[in-house]
């Protein structure tokens, strides 16, 4: 009985175990001020995925663990996640660019309901950034709103700003799309930049910060006898905040909604000749998705305080492209991952400030040589858990007509 006992125990041991340490390294390469930890935990993740390029049984045994103690695995993730702000206690600057790469996971996460999930080309996705944050910062400042308003009217009116310029866009696809959005971002930009009303080229300042039931996000977090910084505060509340998006984006993959998309995606002529609407599903999608890109925006005006048109540049919509491409598209974890890459990496590179960029690149270059698909790469849709569902509708709905299609295939 206590052999069985510790051979049950091993499992969850040891997924804790690399989860700690994987932590410990992202940790490190934070707080330790020198190019040489770069350097040292490059050639040691190299290292690593050198050996399981040389050895794939090794990397199957660890996914096999880690898919026979899934719960285990997101205890120890939702730990180390409220634990981060404790290792971070006497590095604010770090736990703000934690909280900087939280909001553009949120955004990244929109753009890919649109990029990933549906196949429309969206490189204005700072615009939409940038109505949000405004879209709080006025509401704030002229009409003393709340925060705990003005974030989801952030977000509510970057949705029905997306309604209105469907209109010109829903008949391109491709690289036509894309130069459409890319029209648009420049003329948000220019809109926000030459009104009075919007501040012009000084933007917005003095945007009131978060205060909830007469607590001021602007004092420390104390927890007991510990006493975290106040960015603390602005951490926990976009945890949940980017948890409730990462789930539902989930569940809309997991669900229908999802299996519609990756049709539409993959093939419009299918998904018309199927009954789809595509043109109503591509709106719902452009409007969702640009609804969490603005839900960011409305977060980053209360929490910095100002914002102005160059915050909202055109760079800013192809970092948010490249997250989702590099990161994996379609697929929730990999825009994770790619937030905290490219908003940490740089940022990280600057201490060798005359040579960062040009590191950057050759690291990304080699990720996508690698890579090519992305970090998490989508996998092939697995509908035998629809298969009932479709059943049931009796091809009543357009989306089980493709289903069925598909599985008699």
């Amino acid at each position: 009985m206590a052999k069985e006992k510790r051979k049950s125990l091993m499992g969850p041991v040891s997924v804790l175990a690399l989860e700690a340490i994987v932590y410990g390294l992202f940790v490190a390469l934070l707080l330790v001020p020198t190019i040489w930890i770069i350097a040292a935990e490059v050639a040691l993740v190299g290292g690593i995925v050198f050996y399981l390029w040389r050895r794939p049984s090794s990397g199957k045994r660890i996914g096999e663990l880690f898919n026979a103690h899934k719960k285990t695995v997101w205890v120890g993730i939702i730990v180390l996640i409220l634990t981060t702000p404790f290792c971070m206690a006497y590095s604010p600057y770090w736990l703000f660019i934690i909280i900087t790469a939280g909001l553009f996971t949120i955004a990244a996460l929109g753009l890919n309901l649109q990029l990933g999930s549906t196949g429309m080309v969206n490189l204005a996705g700072a615009a939409f950034y940038a109505i949000g944050a405004y879209t709080a910062g006025l509401l704030a400042l002229n009409w003393s709103w709340p925060p705990w308003l003005t974030i989801p009217a952030g977000a509510v009116v970057a949705g029905l700003f997306s309604i209105l310029l469907f209109i010109p866009i829903f008949k391109t696809t491709g690289s036509y799309l894309a130069l459409v959005t890319i029209a648009l971002q420049f003329m948000v930009v220019i809109l926000l930049d030459n009104q009075e009303w919007t501040g012009g080229p000084q933007g917005l300042r003095n945007i009131p910060l978060f205060s909830i039931g007469g607590y001021s996000f602007t004092a420390n977090l104390r927890i007991g006898p510990l006493e975290l910084p106040f960015y603390a505060n602005f951490y926990y509340l976009l945890v949940l905040i980017a948890a409730a998006v990462a789930i539902v984006c989930h569940r809309l993959y997991q669900s229908w909604v999802g299996l519609t998309l990756s049709i539409i995606r993959d093939d419009e002529i299918v998904a018309k000749t199927s009954g789809v609407s595509v043109v109503r599903w591509k709106m719902t999608t452009f409007a969702l998705g640009n609804c969490f890109i603005g839900l960011a925006g409305a977060f980053y005006s209360h929490l910095v305080g100002f914002i102005s048109p160059p915050t909202f540049s055109f760079e800013r919509s192809l970092l948010l492209a490249s997250i989702v491409i590099l990161g994996g598209m379609d697929n929730v974890m990999g825009i994770i991952f790619g937030a905290l890459l490219l908003i940490i990496l740089p940022e990280k590179l600057r201490v060798i400030s005359d040579y960062r960029f040009l590191i950057y690149g050759i690291v990304l270059v080699i990720m996508l040589i690698l890579r090519p698909k992305g970090l998490f790469p989508f996998k092939v849709r697995d509908f035998a858990d629809l298969v009932g569902m479709a059943r049931k509708k009796k091809g009543k709905v357009p989306w089980t007509r493709i289903l069925q299609r598909r599985v008699r295939s």
